[in-house]
């Protein structure tokens, strides 16, 4: 396949993915594919309210190279795919926006995935990466709950973000029952005229 900054470089600009193997970032591009993450980051994180959130880049490069491994697997179909990664959930508002330069790829694989063998191991394993890091997997229109707490640490920007996120899938089991994360989601349904989804009150969140 083309060099891993390529491959990256061509999936944020143009958002498609060209692979010709498996993918591999070798230690000699891993400065380079953290600048490019990294200059990316800086643009994203203007949009968002304050406070600042500062870059991860382990986390950034983390994210990278799991939405490669999973793009990879979705065309290769080359037997069953083991953990892609990220185990922990997120820590810290800087986790969340890292990966998400990238994971927020990640719900237009699954959604291949699902079509392709909605109950591969592939479609099972994005299943339980984006309910894990649920900035970015609102945008996968998952039935359910996600598995990590709504509050983003506590970050109002990243709570904004993705309550004008979930306006777009609308998912019940998605929305916050929380504050402040939820005044933020009735904040912005109120603002684009659309009603609330009903929810279930207790949030369960998984192990």
């Amino acid at each position: 396949m083309p060099q891993f900054l390529d491959w990256i470089t061509r999936v944020l600009t143009c958002g498609e993915s060209v692979q010709d193997g498996p993918p591999c970032l070798q230690s000699g591009e891993r400065q380079a594919v953290e600048k490019c993450l990294s200059n990316l980051f800086k643009e994203r994180v203007l949009d968002i309210a304050a406070p600042p959130i500062s870059f991860d880049p382990n986390t950034a490069v983390g994210s990278a190279e799991l939405l490669a491994r999973a793009c990879w697997l979705l065309v290769a179909g080359e037997g069953e795919p083991r953990r892609l990664g990220f185990e922990g959930r997120p820590p810290s508002p800087s986790t969340h926006l890292a990966a998400d330069i990238t994971l927020r790829f990640l719900p237009a694989v699954y959604r291949r995935a699902k079509l392709q063998q909605p109950e591969g191991a592939l479609t099972i394993e994005l299943d339980r990466i984006l309910r894990m890091w649920p900035l970015s997997g609102v945008l996968a229109n998952l039935d359910g709950k996600p598995s990590t707490k709504l509050d983003f640490e506590g970050h109002p920007g990243l709570q904004l973000l993705y309550a004008e996120r979930l306006i777009e899938t609308c998912q019940p089991g998605w929305v916050p029952t929380s504050e402040p994360a939820r005044s933020w989601v009735e904040r912005v349904f109120r603002e684009r005229g659309k009603p609330i989804p009903a929810y279930v009150p207790e949030e369960i969140y998984g192990d």
